[in-house]
């Protein structure tokens, strides 16, 4: 993904230890995405000195436990700055009242830097917290301090391991904070060299074939990678073929049944944005409505293709057809 122009690798995609790395995640409730009222931090640990969250989280309030300062590998506040500097979650300073707040919910503030990037909302429900491969990265841990104060925490979060991070989030109003924990991990730099031009072939599939008018639906296409270089070792290509594609794009036009008349398609989106999955899957929500000003209230038949990028070479899928009834 990209954050004000800036590449990140998302954590399923074997993000390196000098990386800048997406620790991304999203809240869904009763089948929605939805903004939780207050985010308060991501706190990272190590995964194996961690590996019961009784070693981290306290009994009595569900929260992290105030011994484990010492353990905290690196910590994300709204702010994003060092202490004092920071949100501890406490009243006064919710993401309820800040949507629209530049400190930390925009996506254009982002920058690498020797202060922690912040907790960025890129969407409803959508956060992320950019954790830089810059040695020096430090940022401001205050759970369980007064509101504005706490210690820096210098990040210690830098070598080939797994991780976890831990979100501190209150849901709603009334609610109280809880944890959410999710798993990432960091890899080595996986250089490789070869003596010959890549010969590299790619395949995809349309997973949805037919929808329904009023769906709004994830449309799947997968991407299988193959590497034909008889001369690569399979190691060699296993490597290879574990790259993910990038600047992944949509394209879905209506298909005209008066190709006569008029032109044989007309476009519904052009070009959009579209996300990936850890094995390459192309993800694109498409919202069946949005084609109802075309003609027949969006039935019909369709085309939909996607372009992305491998390594140096670019890509373009063939158009696959899909109805909507």
């Amino acid at each position: 993904m990209q954050l004000n122009g800036v590449t990140l690798v998302d954590r399923f995609n074997r993000p390196s230890v000098g990386g800048k790395v997406a620790v991304r995640t999203l809240f869904i409730n009763n089948g929605e995405f939805i903004d939780p009222y207050d985010i308060s931090a991501c706190t990272i640990f190590a995964k194996l000195s961690n590996a019961s969250p009784s070693s981290i989280v306290d009994t009595d309030d569900g929260l992290i436990k105030s011994d484990a300062t010492s353990v905290v590998l690196m910590n994300f506040g709204v702010s994003g700055g060092a202490a004092p500097d920071i949100h501890d979650g406490t009243a006064g300073y919710t993401t309820s009242e800040n949507l629209l707040d530049p400190l930390w919910v925009s996506s254009t503030l982002y920058t690498p830097g020797s202060q922690a990037s912040g907790i960025y909302r890129v969407g409803v429900g959508d956060y992320v917290a950019v954790l830089d491969g810059n040695t020096s990265l430090s940022g401001g841990y205050n759970i369980r301090y007064p509101f504005n104060n706490g210690i820096t925490v210098a990040n210690a979060a830098s070598s080939v391991q797994d991780y976890i991070d831990v979100w501190t989030v209150k849901l709603f109003d009334t609610s109280e904070y809880q944890l959410f924990i999710n798993n990432f991990s960091l890899y080595n730099d996986t250089f490789t060299t070869i003596t010959e031009p890549l010969l590299i072939t790619t395949r995809n599939k349309l997973l949805n074939k037919k929808l329904r008018y009023g769906e709004k639906i994830d449309m799947k296409i997968t991407t299988d990678i193959t590497v034909q270089n008889s001369t690569l070792s399979e190691e060699t290509k296993n490597i290879l073929k574990d790259y993910p594609i990038t600047n992944p794009t949509i394209s879905i036009s209506k298909v005209n049944d008066d190709a006569v008349n008029q032109a044989p398609w007309t476009s519904v989106v052009a070009d959009a944005g579209a996300t990936l999955t850890t094995d390459n899957t192309i993800l694109y929500t498409y919202d069946t409505t949005a084609a109802a000003g075309v003609a027949q209230k969006g039935a019909g038949t369709y085309w939909i293709k996607a372009s992305y990028s491998y390594l140096t070479q670019d890509f373009v899928t063939p158009p696959f057809y899909f109805t909507i009834t």
